[in-house]
């Protein structure tokens, strides 16, 4: 049962900081000319993310944003341990469930309540953005699937 415990909590990590890694290639490169264009954009968002002091840690300290990413990443492996034996058997399928309970319970809400809710952001490109989070956490949750590898037990105990 530990190792179980600490190959999720090794996948996650690994798993949410490539997830995290995709995910600034998506809106900070990919979707940056749409998602920051100032004629469609929210000023506030553009301010906050990119003029307002202090800017986001992930701009001032990108060491220290990733190892709070890896944490995070931690926790959600062991959340995926723990639901594991209730997904799908094949890893791909299996990861994709995972990424489609963390899109869910985490995508929709924050672009609702940042985004939308805080800083006004106009639907299409809130929609975008969720376009982009199924991606990252498909990412996420294949890589976890793939590195947690084999196992069907029926609880964590």
């Amino acid at each position: 049962m530990r190792f179980k415990l600490i190959r999720g909590g090794f996948s996650g990590a690994i798993a949410f900081v490539i997830a995290n890694i995709v995910s600034n290639l998506l809106f900070f490169q990919i979707g940056q000319s749409i998602l920051f264009n100032p004629e469609i954009q929210s000023e506030k968002l553009i301010a906050v993310l990119f003029e307002i002091e202090p800017l986001p840690l992930m701009f001032t300290n990108g060491s220290q944003y990733m190892a709070i990413a890896a944490v995070i990443g931690i926790v959600h492996g062991l959340v995926f341990t723990y639901i594991e034996p209730s997904l799908p058997k094949d890893k791909i399928k299996r990861g994709a469930a995972f990424a489609a309970i963390l899109w869910a319970l985490m995508a929709l809400y924050f672009e609702f309540h940042v985004p939308f809710n805080m800083f006004h952001e106009p639907v299409p490109l809130v929609l975008l953005e969720l376009l982009f989070w199924v991606i990252v956490v498909l990412v996420e949750g294949i890589v976890i699937s793939l590195i947690y590898g084999t196992s069907r037990t029926t609880s964590v105990k």
